[in-house]
């Protein structure tokens, strides 16, 4: 469960002060698979960033399983959200010396603090093969795309890219996934792909909170929240 009260956040610009989310409150079940829709600059992906721990709110609290994660210090809201929260962000952030099963299995050594145990450029897993290895195919396997494990990212379509950013988010199995604009630049059949993952998971147990504004990908959300509307 996801509780979200009187959440607030302004940035300061050069034309003054702009609030993006002004006393917010949501709550959202185990399970569920929401999407959120608003104007440009109404504050979706400031709201995933919030829940992600990325940025802090000016007022308001988050609570996460029951536990605020406002509360948290860096240290904790780090480990907090490596654990639990898989986040996909609109940029294709990955490390493109690595091949896409070593950008999938980099969250577990990160848990673990064990980077090193990637090697940049090697095309195989170094000396941390073993149950990372195994998680990250079945993950990539399940996506359709276990076949492009040993290429790496800039030989890839943006619809396989979107694919390994879905998996590299599952690799630690975290309850909450957040999606910022993955059907973004996609075409419509890799946009129906992408929703059937975000459904399935849902129905698994997984809370899905999903951002676009793709009216007719949102039609197939749960529920839709709508903010500055």
């Amino acid at each position: 469960m996801i509780e979200i009260k009187n959440l607030t956040k302004s940035f300061r610009t050069p034309r003054g002060k702009i609030t993006v989310l002004d006393g917010v409150s949501l709550s959202v079940g185990d399970g569920s698979f929401l999407g959120v829709a608003g104007k440009s600059g109404a504050g979706k992906s400031t709201l995933l960033s919030l829940l992600a721990g990325l940025q802090k709110p000016d007022s308001g609290s988050i609570a996460i399983g029951g536990r605020n994660i406002l509360d948290l210090s860096d240290k904790q809201l780090a480990a907090f959200r490596n654990r639990n929260i898989g986040f996909i962000s609109q940029e294709q952030s990955f490390l493109e010396t690595l091949t896409v099963l070593d950008n999938v299995r980099l969250p577990a050594y990160l848990g673990r603090g064990r980077h090193s145990g990637l090697e940049a450029g090697s095309g195989r897993a170094g000396h941390s093969a073993g149950e990372t290895s195994v998680r990250a195919m079945e993950l990539l396997a399940g996506l359709g795309i276990a076949h492009l494990a040993g290429q790496y990212p800039q030989e890839l379509s943006g619809g396989e890219n979107h694919r390994v950013l879905i998996a590299r988010a599952l690799m630690n199995d975290p309850g909450l996934i957040l999606a910022d604009e993955p059907t973004d630049s996609v075409d419509r059949e890799q946009t129906l792909v992408i929703l059937e993952i975000f459904a399935r998971l849902a129905a698994e147990g997984k809370t899905v909170i999903f951002v676009s504004h793709d009216e007719g990908a949102l039609s197939s959300c749960d529920a839709v929240y709508r903010i500055g509307e």
